[in-house]
């Protein structure tokens, strides 16, 4: 009997997730690569500048569905895989390979070290809830001091996200343990680690006239956010329960990244089946797509 917790009788399965992932993220690439250097030449008083920027708002939106699948692709990989430092070690191979594609979008250079590619963000991801999951798993103490070793490896794993640049940084990390916690049940600890970590953009703020009312509104922000973390423990199904704790604790970093949550609804119909193996394409799909799109960038000399 399947249980209506975990699987849904619509039938999306893990490759059709992650082909809506790859469709949504090359959507959001073309924007950033193709769009945003086309905006920079139109005159902004134009009907074509207004038509272009549009589109790129649009594109850029729907980008927002990717990141938080693959996030919850690595919770559910540590779970599911035979061998996670293999899964690792994949995640740094690609990691590398990634790194010069991605300088070439972001940067228009061939290396900028102080910006790195997503795979770095997932690694770190995966490292850090593998531990936080031998924590749970393998050390006896009082619930209250694995909380706090829980919080300070949680942490360390996002400032190391912060501190090497990598995509999304912070609240990308953040985002992979919230998930992983919300698996576990733990909504209160996820508010906290939620509020912990998103406290980081505050050291961002200028102090300026306009202090205050930034930090007035960052505080309603992530009030409202560690708020839905907290209610999706009402929602049934285990996968649109994660996925909804996911998107709110990103949605921290941006409220465009609400855009997400259609994704909620998707994970919903997630049946927990494999479905077609798609492999090495769905890793290799990332680095291949932007050295494409930055080929054909200088091919138009739009840079």
């Amino acid at each position: 009997m399947t249980d209506k917790n975990n699987k849904s009788e619509y039938g999306l399965n893990r490759g059709n997730l992650k082909m809506i992932a790859l469709f949504c993220m090359t959507l959001d690439h073309f924007a950033v690569m193709i769009l945003d250097s086309w905006l920079k030449i139109l005159a902004k008083e134009s009907l074509e500048y207004f038509c272009v920027n549009t589109l790129h708002i649009m594109l850029r939106l729907i980008g927002r569905i990717a990141f938080p699948i693959f996030c919850f692709f690595i919770v559910e990989g540590l779970i599911y895989t035979r061998n996670v430092y293999k899964y690792a070690l994949r995640l740094l191979l690609l990691g590398i390979i990634s790194e010069v594609p991605f300088d070439m979008v972001l940067k228009h250079t061939f290396f900028d070290r102080h910006n790195q590619n997503v795979f770095w963000t997932l690694l770190l991801g995966l490292i850090t809830i593998y531990a936080i999951d031998g924590i749970y798993k393998k050390v006896k103490c009082k619930k209250a001091v694995r909380y706090i070793i829980v919080t300070i490896t949680a942490l360390s794993g996002m400032y190391l996200a912060e501190f090497f640049g990598t995509d999304y940084g912070i609240v990308g990390v953040l985002t992979i343990v919230i998930i992983y916690l919300i698996g576990r049940e733990e909504y209160v600890f996820s508010v906290v680690l939620n509020v912990l970590g998103q406290a980081y953009e505050v050291t961002t703020f200028e102090r300026g006239k306009t202090f205050i009312v930034e930090l007035v509104i960052y505080i309603l922000f992530i009030t409202t956010f560690s708020i839905v973390i907290y209610v999706s423990k009402k929602v049934n199904n285990i996968n649109a329960k994660k996925m909804l704790a996911g998107v709110a604790a990103l949605s921290g970093i941006n409220p465009i990244e609400m855009a997400a949550l259609v994704n909620v609804r998707l994970f919903a119909m997630y049946n927990g089946e494999k479905g077609k193996n798609i492999g090495w394409l769905f890793y290799f799909y990332y680095p291949l797509h932007l050295a494409a799109l930055a080929g054909l960038c200088m091919l138009v000399k739009l840079y």
